[in-house]
C-alpha cells in the first residue's frame, strides 16, 4: 500500500532522567496527520451539554434537572402500570420524578448522581413525547377571520336558510357552519401548556415584524369568496362543503406568508414537518407551503345525528350534494378583506361568537382596513 507521504525511519534523542537513560521520539514538525473530526456536532453537543449543567441542582449526593413537560404527556411517560416510567429508568440509570395530576406542572424532574445520565434519560422522554404528540388532540389554530364582513355573514344565513326549506336528503340545519365562525385556516395546533402558548405568542411577534417589513404590508389582501366546492371527486358521497377563492395570485400570497410562519414554527419547535404533512399544508415533497384555502358551510361532522349517547361523535356521516351543487353551486358570498391572522382556540368562543382569540397579527396596514 502506498503512503500518503515519505516516511523517514524514526528519530530519537537521549533523555537522561537520575541515573538513567531514555529513548524519546523526535516527531518532524512538517508530519500531516488525516483525522476526520465533526467539530462543529461536537461543539453543538457540548454547547446543549453546558446549558443543561448551568440548569442543574446538587442536592444531597445527586444532580437534579427540572425539564419542561406538557403534563398531558406525563401519562405517556408514566406508561401502562408504570412500564414506561421504569424502562426510562432503568436505561438511562436516572430517576424521573413526576408531578402528582392535581398539581397540574408542566414539567418533570430527572436526577442522577452522574450528569451523562440526566442527558441519556432527557433525550429519551423527548424521543418518547415527539412519537406520543400524535395521540394527542389540536387544541387552537392559526386563522383568517371572514365573519367580520356583514356580507358574508348574510349571504351564508341566507344560503342556508334556502337550502333548509329545499330538504334536500341527509341535510339539516345542523350540519351548518355559524356564520359568525366562517374563516380560513392556516394551520392546526398542539399547544398544551401556557409555556406552548407564550412561545406561540412570540413566535407570531416575529411573524408580525417580518410581515411589516415586506412591501405586500402596503397592499390590501382581499379574497373573492365564489361557488360551492367539495373535498371529493364523488359529489354522491360528500361531508363538506365550502366556498373560496381560487385565484393564483392570492394562493401565491397566502402560500408565501405560510412559508415563512412554518419555518419560524418549526424552528420554535411548535409544530412538526409530520404534522404539517398530516394537515396536507406543504408540496408533496415537504419543501414548501400550499395552503389550501376553504371557508367550511357545511360539514356533518357538526350533525346532531353525529353524536353518541355518552357525548361522543360518531362515524361522519355523507349525503348526496348533486342537487345542491347544481342549484347553489354558483353562489356569490362577495369580496372579503383577509385582515389578520389570529391565534384562535379551538374549543373556546368569544363575546362575538368567533373562536376566542389569543392573540393577532395584521395582514396588511390597517389603515388600508374598509
Amino acid at each position: 500500500m502506498a503512503l500518503p507521504q515519505d516516511i523517514e525511519d524514526p528519530q530519537f534523542e537521549v533523555v537522561k532522567i537520575g541515573p538513567c537513560s531514555y529513548r524519546k521520539l523526535i516527531i518532524p514538525a512538517n508530519i500531516k496527520f488525516n483525522c476526520e473530526v465533526n467539530r462543529y456536532e461536537d461543539e453543538e453537543e457540548w454547547e446543549e451539554e453546558r446549558d443543561l449543567d448551568s440548569q442543574m441542582t446538587y442536592e444531597g449526593d445527586e444532580w437534579t434537572l427540572r425539564v419542561p413537560v406538557a403534563s398531558v404527556f406525563h401519562k405517556f411517560i408514566i406508561g401502562k402500570q408504570g412500564s414506561n416510567k421504569s424502562r426510562l429508568e432503568m436505561e438511562s440509570g436516572a430517576k424521573i420524578e413526576i408531578p402528582k395530576r392535581e398539581d397540574m406542572q408542566d414539567c418533570i424532574w430527572i436526577k442522577a448522581r452522574q450528569k451523562q445520565q440526566i442527558y441519556s434519560c432527557k433525550a429519551q422522554v423527548e424521543l418518547l413525547c415527539e412519537r406520543e404528540e400524535s395521540k394527542l388532540e389540536y387544541t387552537h389554530f392559526l386563522s383568517v377571520k371572514l365573519s367580520h364582513d356583514d356580507k358574508l355573514r348574510q349571504e351564508a344565513d341566507k344560503f342556508r336558510e334556502n337550502v333548509v326549506l329545499q330538504r334536500f336528503p341527509g341535510i339539516d340545519a345542523s350540519i351548518f357552519m355559524p356564520s359568525r365562525r366562517i374563516h380560513f385556516t392556516m394551520c392546526m395546533l398542539k399547544l398544551h401548556s401556557h409555556a406552548q402558548i407564550d412561545e406561540m405568542k412570540e413566535a407570531l411577534k416575529e411573524v408580525a415584524t417580518r410581515i411589516t417589513a415586506t412591501a405586500d404590508y402596503e397592499k390590501p389582501l382581499t379574497a373573492n369568496m365564489k361557488g360551492l366546492h367539495i373535498l371529493t371527486d364523488d359529489p354522491r358521497e360528500v361531508g363538506v362543503v365550502f366556498t373560496t377563492d381560487r385565484s393564483h395570485a392570492l394562493q401565491n400570497r397566502v402560500d408565501s406568508l405560510a412559508n415563512m410562519i412554518f419555518d419560524i414554527l418549526r424552528a420554535r419547535n411548535l409544530v412538526s414537518q409530520p404534522s404539517l404533512m398530516a394537515q396536507r399544508v406543504l408540496s408533496s415533497d415537504g419543501e414548501n407551503a400550499e395552503v389550501k384555502l376553504h371557508a367550511t358551510l357545511m360539514n356533518t361532522k357538526y350533525s346532531k345525528t353525529n353524536w353518541r349517547e355518552d357525548g361522543s361523535r360518531g362515524q361522519r356521516e355523507t349525503f348526496d350534494a348533486s342537487v345542491l351543487m347544481e342549484s347553489f353551486g354558483q353562489i356569490d358570498f362577495g369580496t372579503v378583506q383577509m385582515k389578520e391572522i389570529q391565534l384562535s382556540c379551538l374549543d373556546e368562543m368569544g363575546d362575538d361568537g368567533y373562536y376566542r382569540s389569543l392573540f393577532s397579527v395584521p395582514l396588511f396596514h390597517p389603515s388600508l382596513f374598509k
